[in-house]
């Protein structure tokens, strides 16, 4: 699939990092903070109005004043009952605090009740076909890249998306966020989140020990196995160098996806004429697979139980002090910090590193959210949507989770003030975007069957990836033309 490089005008909009702060506080505290302007601009009211004279001067108050773009007149809906899925409500940092997001809400506009309903990211694909068989779609729900064709081919998710949320809140979007969110000219979800994939390390171990950044897979590894040590003198391991997410779900083989593309290997290229072609047949592919199972499970760099290691098993382990380095999107700084405030200030970010002659890469992808096609009231949805993601909601979101805002003026607000995303904004100057397939997810899995089947049953790299690339030819196929 032809690669679409990131516009360079997003990495300048985020290179300006200057002074270390926090991120990923706790989710009580995010949530006070949720609203806070629109709150205030109430209790203003209610000095000199009635009860009556606030709520109408609330409903008809322009976007300036309540802070976000509200384009819609909420108040004057009636009354309106949507259900919210949100992959994030299930987390113990971003949860709370969109819980609160919502409560505000629905405090700003009494005739709106607003239900959360959690599903985690590992699940919402299989859950949406189920909802989307039955006919229990929820009003709103959590969208990505890799099932936006198949959102669209299914019609799940309204048509008019973009005239939902309108011109002036996407001009307000980074414009590579607003592109990957789209299919066949359709947009298909809200973007939210900013997934940008870098590396985190112990910034104070490499200054301590004397490491360099490293920029190829071959220096990672030097530097992850000076940073494997026995602490304590007793014959174990007690710090690896690094951590790998070898579980058999998206959350793992998305960043497998990541680590390939480091390699030279495109997972699907587009032919032009309507096909595909799978890439795990090329040498590129064989090559990051080899190297991802030797890193990972065979040079006693990493803890072991590499097929038993998610995501938060990994971030636990940097947080106790357990391994050093891990890639992943910025979120992966929130959850160590709160497993472990004292890892502020000790962290960094670097760009992903490369095989030997492939120039620097890494991928962009966003989460979001969209609008199903059987909600009854859409406008209001996508105003609460706006809502959520508005400049000052989406810089809290970042204190509570270090997840990263496609939101212009938050996100340079975010970077001017904590350095440990610089590695993330340098990382953006050569992150690169796929057009949507709809055999993504298919592709990913695969993978994660790939790496499980030599790991756990000692089938050899031959005959596994030979086995994961006719799997991924007859994919391409099937979703050709």
């Amino acid at each position: 699939m032809k690669k679409r490089r990131l516009m360079r005008t997003v990495a300048a909009a985020v290179m300006a990092v200057s002074m270390l702060g926090g991120c990923g506080g706790s989710g009580t505290q995010s949530t006070t903070g949720a609203g806070t302007t629109a709150a205030k601009a109430e209790e203003g009211n209610a000095a000199d109005t009635t009860a009556a004279d606030t709520a109408a001067a609330a409903d008809s108050a322009p976007a300036v004043e309540k802070n976000y773009n509200s384009t819609f007149d909420v108040a004057g809906a009636g009354d309106v009952s949507l259900d919210v899925m949100i992959t994030s409500l299930g987390d113990s940092d971003g949860g709370p605090y969109l819980r609160g997001v919502m409560d505000d809400y629905m405090a700003m506009y009494p005739n709106v009740k607003l239900t959360p309903v959690e599903c985690s990211m590992n699940d919402l694909y299989t859950t949406l076909i189920t909802q989307a068989t039955a006919g229990t779609l929820p009003d709103i729900f959590t969208m990505t890249e890799a099932y936006s064709a198949n959102c669209l081919e299914m019609g799940m998710s309204v048509s008019n998306m973009d005239q939902l949320l309108g011109e002036e809140y996407l001009n307000g979007l980074m414009p590579a966020a607003v592109e990957n969110a789209t299919v066949d000219g359709t947009l298909v979800y809200m973007p939210w989140q900013n997934n940008i994939t870098a590396m985190v390390y112990r910034k104070d171990l490499f200054e301590e020990k004397g490491i360099e950044i490293p920029k190829t897979w071959e220096q990672f590894l030097e530097a992850a196995k000076a940073l494997t040590e026995d602490l304590d003198g007793d014959g174990k391991t007690d710090r690896y160098g690094c951590a790998f997410a070898g579980t058999r779900n998206d959350s793992a083989e998305s960043r497998f996806q990541t680590f390939a593309l480091t390699y030279g290997c495109d997972f699907v290229t587009d032919n032009g004429d309507g096909t595909f072609t799978s890439g795990f047949g090329t040498p590129e592919f064989k090559n990051a697979m080899t190297s991802f199972v030797n890193m990972a499970a065979n040079q006693g760099v990493t803890p072991p139980g590499l097929i038993e290691t998610g995501y938060s098993e990994a971030y636990t382990m940097i947080a106790a002090d357990q391994a050093c380095m891990f890639f992943s999107a910025s979120n992966v700084l929130g959850g160590i910090y709160n497993a472990n405030p004292e890892m502020r200030g000790k962290m960094g970010s670097f760009p992903m590193p490369t095989a030997e002659g492939v120039d620097p890469v890494t991928s962009f992808s966003s989460v979001g959210m969209t609008v199903s096609s059987t909600c009854k009231n859409p406008e209001v949805a996508a105003d609460f949507l706006k809502y959520m993601t508005s400049v000052e909601n989406s810089v809290t979101w970042n204190e509570a989770t270090c997840r990263l805002p496609v939101v212009n003026d938050a996100l340079t607000a975010i970077c001017e003030k904590d350095e440990a995303y610089a590695g993330f904004a340098e990382a953006s100057d050569s992150a690169v975007i796929y057009p949507a397939f709809a055999g993504l997810a298919e592709l990913r899995d695969i993978c994660g069957e790939c790496w499980q089947t030599v790991v756990s049953e000692n089938v050899s790299i031959d005959d596994a990836v030979a086995a994961a690339a006719a799997k991924a030819e007859e994919v391409a196929t099937s979703y050709s033309n």
